[in-house]
């Protein structure tokens, strides 16, 4: 069963009444001294790049993930914001998978990485914060995890594909996405990653597959890939074709 990780970072409020706006909506959330540690309950610490707060889940199964939209709507409600500062992080637990499991989505992820790119805001493109390996780091990466030096592959944690996570939770982490307090587009996109990573289990995604237009129909080309495999469900892939329209119109 896929477990997650979900962070949001939020602008426009503190730690405190971030957490105080999560408790009185029914979700238990503390403001924990450590803040590397996970907690049983949603957690709420200082996030200096965002000047407010980040906003931590517990460990969630799938049942859980539909708490993303009260917690997004919660903080909305409290005055949080979300600007070109923010990002929204989901980490997929990776301590069953395979080092080949983990190589082949690492490099699915950053080799079709352009038409993934349509589902996010066009300033989280060639963001220090998220960034893309190189094709030449990519291929040493690889090797890198298929020979288990999963976290030590990239060279800083603020990569799209982020693998030092692995290390410290035992999770792979996703930086990509924009802040958001959506939560609708917020559990779309963490049931993207796992579709994406349960596809990547046995299958390499060629460019070929996605074509050579433009980025809004690469995209398209790899929903639909998702879909027909069985990965995605459809609800969720018609609604971020739709997303990525919106972002590309």
């Amino acid at each position: 069963m896929t477990t997650y990780g979900l962070e949001f970072e939020v602008a426009g409020i503190s730690t405190s009444a971030a957490s105080a706006a999560l408790n009185r909506g029914g979700i238990e959330c503390i403001e924990p001294r450590n803040q590397h540690q996970i907690h049983e309950s949603w957690s709420s610490v200082y996030d200096g790049s965002v000047r407010g707060a980040e906003v931590v889940s517990p460990i969630l199964g799938e049942e859980r993930l539909n708490e993303a939209s009260t917690v997004a709507r919660l903080l909305l409600s409290a005055g949080g914001k979300v600007d070109r500062t923010t990002g929204f992080h989901v980490h997929i637990g990776a301590a069953q998978l395979t080092t080949e499991h983990i190589a082949q989505w690492y490099l699915n992820w950053n080799l079709v990485h352009e038409a993934i790119g349509a589902l996010v805001a066009p300033s989280r493109l060639n963001n220090s914060y998220c960034k893309v390996p190189t094709l030449q780091n990519i291929d040493r990466n690889v090797e890198r995890i298929r020979n288990g030096e999963i976290s030590d592959a990239n060279g800083d944690r603020y990569q799209s594909f982020n693998l030092q996570s692995f290390g410290r939770h035992g999770t792979l982490e996703i930086r990509v996405h924009q802040g958001t307090l959506n939560g609708t587009k917020a559990v779309a996109w963490a049931k993207f990653i796992d579709a994406f990573k349960d596809y990547s289990a046995t299958k390499l995604i060629t460019l070929d597959e996605l074509g050579i237009n433009d980025r809004l129909n690469k995209c398209e080309s790899l929903l639909n890939i998702l879909m027909l495999a069985g990965n995605l469900d459809p609800k969720t892939g018609q609604y971020l074709k739709d997303r990525a329209a919106s972002i590309q119109g």
